[in-house]
């Protein structure tokens, strides 16, 4: 009877100790991080040619802030430098990225209205037109 109850209890212990930790497969789905360009394409979805040093645009995203660091080689093309660092309130909404005043009022573009997706580590931010609907850039980003 001793030697069931030992060869059940091996076994059970074996089963819990074996399992794999479920937290190890999740995926973030979170716009919240940081992101690095990593390619873009225009109205007609056609790839715009970015140079290396404009690949090292980075935005972030905090749970309320965003922030954005953009890159431009000099006119030798021999340094990379930072050209504009912007940072704003924002909100999601659904699949919109809303921008917010100082008093968190949504900022209701007439020029651009962003969309955005993120699977595992990669952010698409597509920038649409609002009086037409037509894409005028779409923006693929690398998880930092």
């Amino acid at each position: 009877m001793k030697k069931p109850f030992l060869l059940c209890i091996l076994l059970v212990a074996i089963a819990f100790t074996s399992c794999k930790n479920d937290d190890d497969d999740k995926i973030n789905n979170s716009i919240v991080g940081a992101w690095k360009l990593a390619n873009a394409t225009d109205t007609d979805g056609a790839p715009i040619n970015l140079l290396d040093c404009e690949k090292n645009t980075i935005y972030t995203f905090t749970d309320n802030t965003f922030s954005q660091r953009n890159f431009e080689a000099n006119q030798d093309r021999t340094d990379c430098l930072p050209v504009a660092e912007n940072s704003a309130s924002y909100r999601t909404n659904g699949d919109k990225i809303e921008f917010l005043d100082a008093q968190g009022t949504v900022i209701t573009s007439t020029e651009s209205q962003f969309t955005f997706s993120v699977a595992a580590d990669k952010l698409e931010i597509i920038d649409t037109d609002p009086s037409t609907g037509n894409v005028v850039i779409e923006r693929s980003f690398d998880r930092q």
